[in-house]
């Protein structure tokens, strides 16, 4: 890698127990498909150790006069290692690459779908970035901007975030889509969660 011209970076060996997690950081909706993510990752983790060449992202705070280590990208790699640990696995320290200084909160929000190297957000878990973002004073415009999306993209996600909670559990329980849900709401408006759960009813069948 010398010879090749290249340099070391902030790429680091950090003890498990060092790494920390910012409360209501992470957008991951819990269901079965999350679930079963996590057994993939903790089987691999069993069967072949933590991918160094998949590091964690996080940043570097000063909290009561102590440097701590707050994780921004890989919660369920390291929720997997944790587990993994609890099954035995001998793993003391995992891979993380530390954002440079200057990075704002903002930034890491929107790296939570621009810089994802794991598996990728659901549409809906975009649109909690999405509402975040509204949070800390972004427009529409901005949004789609930062995030690689059209105007109308992000207006839709808000829409469905502040959808009522009986249509975000079906799309969060992976009985119908995003962009199902989206269109519904549209036509249905109060009624979209009956109209969503009678076609769910009528494909399984």
């Amino acid at each position: 890698m010398h010879e090749a011209g290249a340099s070391s970076g902030d790429l680091w060996k950090v003890p498990v127990g060092d790494i920390h997690i910012i409360e209501g950081f992470n957008v991951r909706a819990d269901g079965a498909e999350h679930k079963e993510h996590l057994d993939g990752l903790i089987a691999s983790i069993m069967a072949n150790g933590f991918y160094l060449n998949r590091p964690l992202a996080g940043y570097v705070a000063l909290k009561n006069g102590k440097n701590l280590i707050y994780l921004t990208d890989g919660h369920c790699r390291l929720e997997a290692a944790h587990e993994a640990i609890r099954k035995g696995a001998e793993i003391k320290t995992l891979p993380v690459v530390i954002s440079p200084k200057g990075t704002s909160l903002e930034d890491l929000t929107v790296g939570l779908v621009t810089n994802n190297n794991g598996k990728p957000l659901s549409q809906y878990e975009i649109g909690l970035v999405c509402k975040r973002l509204v949070g800390f004073g972004w427009d529409e415009k901005q949004i789609a901007g930062r995030l690689a999306l059209t105007v109308q993209r992000v207006k839709d996600l808000l829409d469905l975030v502040a959808a009522p909670a009986s249509v975000r559990k079906l799309v969060t329980d992976g009985t119908v889509s995003a962009t199902q849900a989206i269109s519904t709401l549209k036509e249905h408006g109060p009624e979209a969660a009956e109209k969503l759960r009678a076609g769910a009813e009528r494909a399984k069948a």
